[in-house]
């Protein structure tokens, strides 16, 4: 079952068929309140991802505010500190788009066997 959180601005899709999270918009949210349904989603795909394989797709996400991207962080933190997660996390970006690139590599930094795939 697809779950989905979206506004005016911005749209999360979860989809368990093919396990991927299809971000589009713009996530300009205020603080980490606001954010705190759309990490909860990441956590729960995480958790329940049969086979143990996740894609965050951001390459439609034309911005992210500073609040958006601690969120990405503590996803990635929260999926490098459940040792009992086997979980292989890929992110999809657009290397045009430089906010999107840089924010991979950080992450990676965070969790090594983060997979990037950079799109041209």
């Amino acid at each position: 079952m697809m779950l989905e959180l979206h506004d005016n601005k911005y749209k999360i899709i979860y989809n368990p068929e093919t396990a991927c999270i299809i971000c589009e918009g713009s996530l300009l949210l205020n603080g980490a309140l606001a954010y705190e349904p759309i990490l909860q989603l990441l956590k729960q795909a995480a958790e329940t991802q049969e086979p143990n394989q996740l894609t965050v797709d951001i390459c439609a996400l034309k911005f992210m505010n500073s609040s958006g991207i601690n969120m990405l962080t503590k996803f990635v933190m929260y999926v490098s500190d459940i040792k009992q997660l086997k979980l292989t996390l890929i992110f999809k970006a657009q290397q045009p788009i430089a906010w999107q690139e840089k924010l991979c590599i950080n992450l990676q930094r965070l969790l090594p066997t983060l997979q990037v795939q950079l799109l041209s």
